[in-house]
């Protein structure tokens, strides 16, 4: 095996609720970036660079450690602002892989389910701000397509979009992994920042949709 409320009663009480209920939600809103999701973040990447020059790294120590530090953050709710949540993702999204008698699947699909769940809330939270630059710089759209995409890969074997490869070891190459093309048209692709069905088609070869 490898691993890859209240009712007023006077004025005054209501005036009173009024304002710590004014003041709560201006917390909520002016809430600051985490800066231990942020180190958890930069050590994830820094990590898989010094992997990339020296290939000695055994990554999942490393991200295993880095994932129960996050899922104890998100107990504790403080995964609040979009950033945490996009930082969390791709923490999550980087949960081991393996392979066992030929079939690819994961040591906990339901991470990317997570990873899913926390940048969809965060590309919402984006919207609402209005903060559009974010949502650009950060590629969100398709960070949902791929955290979704993985989701269903290592849990059924396919995928929505067509954001992952899969290694193929009768052709001893890497293939774009199968395909249910019923779950997503083109306009939803190009919404997620995905190449139409045809292009994906027509650059790479796909592995076929596993046998139901």
């Amino acid at each position: 095996m490898k691993y890859f409320t209240i009712i007023s009663f006077s004025l005054v009480l209501f005036v009173s609720l009024a304002g710590c209920a004014y003041r709560t939600k201006n917390k909520i809103a002016s809430a600051e970036d985490n800066l231990f999701v942020k180190e958890l973040y930069d050590k994830d990447v820094q990590i898989r660079k010094l992997d990339a020059k020296m290939d000695t790294i055994n990554l999942e120590e490393y991200d295993k450690r880095h994932r129960e530090q996050i899922f104890q953050l998100l107990a504790e709710n403080k995964v609040l602002t979009p950033k945490d949540k996009i930082r969390a993702a791709w923490i999550l999204q980087h949960t081991a892989a393996r392979l066992c008698d030929g079939q690819l699947t994961s040591i906990s699909p339901e991470n990317f389910l997570m990873a899913y769940k926390l940048s969809s809330s965060a590309l919402s939270q984006l919207e609402k701000e209005k903060d559009t630059l974010t949502i650009r710089k950060e590629n969100v759209p398709r960070i949902i397509a791929l955290n979704y995409d993985r989701y269903l890969l290592f849990s059924f074997g396919y995928q929505k979009f067509g954001t992952q490869f899969v290694f193929d070891e009768k052709t001893d190459h890497m293939l774009l992994a199968p395909i249910d093309t019923t779950l997503a048209n083109d306009s939803e692709r190009q919404k997620h920042n995905v190449e139409s069905l045809s292009t994906l088609q027509s650059k790479y070869k796909i592995k076929p949709m596993p046998k139901q």
